[in-house]
């Protein structure tokens, strides 16, 4: 019979960040563990679940384990191994462990990984759709974003992704993209004029910082700081955890949060794994993302939130209200270059979505 452990929250994260600490890259999951080191069971895993046995894979693509997405990962396994009755063995790798993200998503079209999580951006090819979530200045705030990833616009993202082959689980997130730069304090988007500033290799992108005045370049985020700290690029743009594990704030004082751009993550399975599990299993899986990504997301604000008093203890000078509708109204006429190829049914659905939540 299965256990039915009843665990506070405090105790499953502090477990699983202390795995995070100590476990090697692309180790698997150690599925002989106690069930009190996972969150309590849901309705589905307070069930019985049948079929049959199999082992499944979990992939963070290029991001390590204690890293917010690597430690959900891990959470994610866990909870797998400890109610699907035996039925499913879930072993977790980080970090490249699998092949990179790229190679993940072909992975998961062809079944050789079952499930994985990475950025947006290397599932677009597929369903370039997905971009809508980044268009700049779509949200009026953060929970906001977290609500329409779950909601009308990620369901018609979902169908599309499996006609790809692949079944959407979860959105989770690396964030909203914050500014910094080695100039000035920016309020305004008058302020940005001039400045050379690096974006995402991204048309969307590009247009809405030289709609602000900026002069624009794309660098790879390996040269990221050494082209900042020799001024080839005065400015940039990324969740405030990133900044920090990057030390851009050692030539970066001063920071503006603008909430530009949120970054999602999503979490795909392959519909040919999906396809072998019976109901009940494929319940879990579902259960247990929806599990993740609630944990997931409160690993994204403890990190936000260390890392923004670290840029504090640093010096850095932080602008924490901006004039985000005069930037919103520079970015705005920037989200045609999506609408114009996709249409505005997503965008419509989110910003109805915002306007019913007011």
């Amino acid at each position: 019979m299965k256990k039915k452990n009843v665990v506070a929250f405090g105790l499953a994260l502090s477990m699983a960040l202390t795995m995070t600490a100590c476990s090697s890259v692309g180790t698997p999951v150690d599925t002989s563990k106690s069930s009190a080191n996972v969150p309590e069971a849901g309705p589905v895993a307070s069930g019985e679940i049948t079929g049959d046995s199999m082992t499944i894979s979990l992939f963070a693509g290029s991001m390590a384990e204690n890293t917010p997405a690597g430690g959900a990962l891990a959470i994610m396994a866990d909870y797998i191994n400890a109610y699907s009755d035996g039925t499913i063995t879930a072993e977790a790798f980080y970090d490249t462990a699998l092949g990179d993200a790229t190679s993940m998503v072909q992975g998961l079209q062809q079944g050789t990984v079952d499930i994985g999580v990475a950025g947006t951006s290397y599932f677009s090819n597929l369903v370039p759709e997905i971009d809508v979530f980044q268009l700049p200045f779509l949200f009026d705030d953060l929970e906001s974003a977290r609500a329409a990833t779950a909601g009308p616009a990620a369901d018609a993202i979902n169908a599309k992704f499996e006609e790809n082959g692949i079944i959407g689980l979860s959105f989770w997130e690396n964030g909203f993209r914050e500014l910094t730069n080695n100039v000035r304090p920016i309020t305004t988007p008058a302020d940005m004029e001039g400045i050379k500033m690096r974006t995402l290799a991204s048309d969307v992108q590009i247009a809405t910082w030289e709609a602000m005045g900026a002069l624009t370049t794309s660098i790879d985020s390996s040269e990221l700081y050494t082209a900042l700290q020799q001024n080839t690029v005065n400015a940039q743009d990324n969740p405030l955890h990133e900044i920090v594990s990057r030390k851009f704030y050692e030539v970066q004082p001063y920071v503006t949060l603008t909430d530009a751009v949120y970054t999602p993550l999503y979490m795909g399975m392959s519909k040919s794994t999906w396809d072998k599990m019976s109901e009940s299993q494929q319940n879990l899986i579902q259960e247990a993302a929806d599990v993740a990504r609630e944990e997931q997301l409160k690993l994204v604000d403890e990190a936000q939130a260390s890392a923004l008093q670290t840029l504090i203890d640093n010096g850095c000078e932080i602008v924490e209200n901006p004039d985000k509708e005069a930037f919103r109204e520079k970015a705005i006429p920037v989200w045609s270059i999506f609408t114009d190829v996709y249409g505005t049914e997503l965008v419509d659905m989110i910003q109805n979505e915002q306007d019913t939540a007011a």
